[in-house]
């Protein structure tokens, strides 16, 4: 086939889904359907035909074979308008983003109110962070404010809410007059062709004012695939696996480096079964190792939870391999039992392997397998696949001696792939460097056969007390989110963040940086905080200050009302932002509930046989739903009396531009 042909091919395909498919779909789920999507739906159908069952004879399809995709198409297409469909009606995500965005301008005001009055290194550099922080989210709600300012406005039209409210209450007439009269019986089908009229149209404006939310995109297409294939939307999508803007990126602390070379590796061709990416992360416990592996989840998969941990350490016995795959004759094992990584058996997702230098030689050999042919088999023969996942493994080795390093060469190796500087003796003598030394070092260690088949080999840097401090910062942060539903802040003094960090810090301790941190933080901070909200002492959006006292060396606490430490301006800001979250929040339960009249409208088609009972209930709680939608603002109550025929006029004109369109298109009105 041409390319002149497939083109046609494609071509003749949307323009059929568009008339025989696609306002079906529209109408059945309220959505959207973008051309792009349906024709990403078809390449993915396309490229994975045994995942969705369709065999096709070669590259010019017959008329059967076209048949049978579009089937397919249709199904996945459903089953992505069905997933953003749920997702609208019954996920906060929407809300909870807007209330999050509200709450972390809300604190980058604060912080920087407070930095002002500090002189400190660390504080200036935190106070840049902050401002690009705070320049981002008002940009964001200044976009948002446009968008939803043209939807009040367009809400708050006369003419469009009286139609709206003359559909309603002509739809409330009509349904209690069949109730009341008997026209159920009589003209079921005629009353059926008449709310479907009057749902549709209300539908076409609800799909207008969230054309975003309810739109099924390509991304909503391989999103919904990715779960039948088992396989990242961002490679259905043939994206670039990292998103270098993600917010998640912003918690890196003093490691941008790390980030750059899994970009890099994951951005080379990689042999087919083998793992995403595979790669060693040297040194810097408690500098972001974890959080960067969280960090990929969330940029790789969608969400931190896709990560997998196995600490090796604790795999060092004579049954570490059985525990990991499960062997019938083991001593200590009940006969049959399935090993953990036959258990989890993760097909998609991070795996996190710490202190991999403290496993045995078994083990090493088993990861060799996994990130050199993408598969293992456990103890009951079943092969365990791992072609998409990414592999993390961490190691100390050398670090004792030389950790930490900060020379020069380590950012001139970051530029090309490690392993050309790994088995290069010659480049390590001329250059005298302490990251190479721990590349040798690991390269003793395990070996070069383990080694060939990783992706790449990182060191992490040590953190300086600045950047430590502005760990502490961030983890600050996440305790008022997560200890506390009222919005709290907290804000700690540059002394006070000193004797944190200062405290957490113990000589010889095996943790260090950031977990120690937190670790501390736990034990003297937490119940601080319990204490506080046992005795109700926590508001909705109050700060709590801690701060340091020079003569005894010990941390305080006290809370403040943040209404008192803002400019006027930015608490004005704050009150319309409030506004416009709370009028979405409006908005967005309207549209769920007019969704719900075509869901009712369902419920009677397949309630045709059944009985008048059960059509008069469902008939009464569309009357009920109906009644619930007709809340019509009082001026527009009172335009629509001073003035009817005009609102009249404004549907009827409306009724024809909407029916010119249809024509146009081509399309069952």
């Amino acid at each position: 086939m041409t390319e002149i042909d497939a083109e046609l091919c494609v071509e003749e395909f949307l323009t059929k889904f568009e008339v025989e498919d696609q306002e079906k779909l529209e109408l059945e789920y309220g959505v959207e359907i973008e051309a792009d999507a349906v024709v990403h739906a078809c390449r993915i159908i396309k490229q994975y035909p045994d995942v969705f069952q369709f065999n096709s004879g070669g590259t010019l399809l017959d008329d059967t074979e076209k048949a049978i995709l579009q089937m397919k198409v249709v199904e996945l297409v459903e089953e992505a308008s069905l997933r953003l469909r749920h997702k609208f009606d019954y996920s906060r995500e929407g809300e909870d983003e807007l209330e999050m965005g509200e709450y972390r301008l809300h604190r980058a005001l604060v912080e920087l109110n407070e930095i002002e009055k500090e002189r400190g290194p660390s504080t200036q550099k935190w106070r840049d962070r902050v401002a690009k922080e705070r320049e981002e989210l008002k940009d964001m709600w200044n976009k948002l404010e446009i968008k939803w300012l043209q939807l009040q406005t367009s809400r708050q039209r006369y003419d469009i809410r009286a139609r709206e409210a003359l559909l309603l209450e002509r739809m409330r007439e009509g349904l209690v007059f069949y109730l009341n009269e008997g026209g159920l019986k009589n003209n079921f089908s005629g009353m059926l062709q008449w709310i479907d009229e009057h749902v549709t149209e209300l539908l076409y404006t609800t799909r207008k004012d969230f054309k975003h939310e309810l739109t099924v995109s390509s991304h909503a297409i391989a999103l919904a695939a990715s779960l039948l294939i088992d396989a990242p939307p961002s490679q259905l999508l043939s994206e670039s696996l990292l998103l270098q803007n993600h917010e998640s990126i912003k918690r890196v602390i003093g490691q941008e480096h790390v980030l750059l070379a899994v970009s890099a590796a994951l951005s080379r061709q990689r042999p087919p079964r083998r793992p995403i990416g595979s790669f060693i992360f040297m040194c810097g416990s408690g500098c972001g190792r974890t959080e960067i592996a969280k960090l990929l989840a969330t940029l790789v998969f969608g969400k931190k939870d896709m990560l997998t941990e196995f600490d090796l350490e604790k795999y060092t016995g004579p049954n570490s391999l059985s525990r990991l795959l499960g062997v019938l004759s083991s001593s200590h094992m009940e006969p049959g039992k399935k090993g953990e990584l036959g258990v989890k058996k993760r097909h998609l997702g991070v795996i996190l392997f710490d202190n991999v230098d403290k496993a045995p030689v078994s083990i090493i050999d088993l990861l060799t397998q996994i990130i050199g042919f993408g598969y293992l088999v456990d103890g009951h023969g079943n092969t365990v696949d791992f072609a998409n996942t990414l592999i993390i493994m961490t190691t100390n080795v050398g670090c004792d001696q030389l950790w930490p390093w900060n020379c020069k060469c380590a950012d001139e190796v970051q530029k090309f792939p490690v392993k050309e500087g790994l088995f290069d003796d010659a480049w390590e003598r001329n250059h005298n460097s302490c990251y190479l030394s721990l590349l040798r070092e690991t390269k003793n260690h395990f070996g070069s056969q383990f080694l060939e088949y990783v992706d790449d080999v990182i060191g992490f840097r040590s953190l300086s007390s600045q950047q430590l401090k502005a760990v502490a910062r961030l983890q600050l942060r996440d305790l008022a989110v997560y200890m506390t539903q009222k919005g709290l802040i907290i804000y700690s003094s540059e002394a006070a963040l000193d004797i944190i960090v200062r405290r957490s810090a113990w000589p010889g301790d095996r943790i260090k940086g950031g977990e120690k941190i937190r670790m501390w933080l736990e034990q003297n901070l937490v119940p601080v905080l319990f204490e506080m909200i046992s005795k109700n002492e926590i508001s909705d959006l109050s700060v709590m200050y801690i701060e340091a006292s020079v003569e005894t060396d010990q941390l305080s606490f006290r809370m403040e009302k943040t209404g008192r430490l803002l400019e006027e301006r930015d608490a004005n800001q704050l009150a319309s932002l409030k506004e416009l979250r709370l009028m979405y929040q409006k908005e967005k339960e309207r549209a769920k509930r007019i969704y719900m009249l075509r869901k009712f409208q369902n419920k009677l088609m397949a309630s045709a046989n059944v009985g008048l009972d059960h059509v008069t209930n469902v008939v009464q709680d569309l009357v009920n739903i109906i009644q619930d939608l007709i809340t019509i603002p009082s001026s527009i109550i009172r335009s629509f009396l001073d003035n009817p025929k005009k609102v009249a006029m404004a549907a009827l004109n409306e009724d024809e531009v909407r029916q010119n369109k249809r024509a146009k298109k081509g399309t069952k009105g």
